[in-house]
């Protein structure tokens, strides 16, 4: 039986809990990108082009975070002044030393790296895809 899609009636935005909590809207990227450092938005833009790959995504775009779901967040975003920090929400634990914490949370294992260029993005990009995956189930 497919899930029941709760839409807001003011944002238009959809979720699969009846009355979700969120802030309307999704909000700019570019708002996100300002005045940060080339090496920063050339980061984030990889990250975003990588899961735009993967498949339609909703982009949520706050002060200096950005979220990306499918049916939930499978990455989460902080753009900081030299590095983009990831979170990634696995169903597992991966331990890998480009992680600067791991959290269990009974759901889910999020993951988080800070990224400064795309060599380390490298890294994760299969893992972001995962994350993904895993959001759909």
């Amino acid at each position: 039986m497919p899930r029941e899609i709760w839409q807001c009636q003011k944002c238009a935005r959809e979720f699969s809990r009846k009355n979700q909590r969120h802030a309307c809207g999704t909000g700019n990227s570019a708002d996100v990108l300002r005045d940060r450092p080339q090496a920063v938005i050339e980061v984030y833009r990889a990250i975003e082009s990588f899961i735009n790959n993967l498949a339609k995504v909703e982009t949520v775009a706050r002060d200096r975070y950005v979220l990306f779901r499918s049916r939930r967040i499978f990455v989460d975003l902080s753009v900081m002044q030299n590095a983009v920090r990831v979170a990634i929400h696995l169903s597992r634990r991966i331990d890998n030393p480009i992680f600067i914490k791991i959290v269990a949370d009974g759901k889910q294992v999020t993951h988080v790296a800070k990224i400064t260029n795309l060599a380390e993005l490298k890294h994760i990009e299969p893992l972001i895809k995962e994350a993904w995956q895993f959001s759909l189930a």
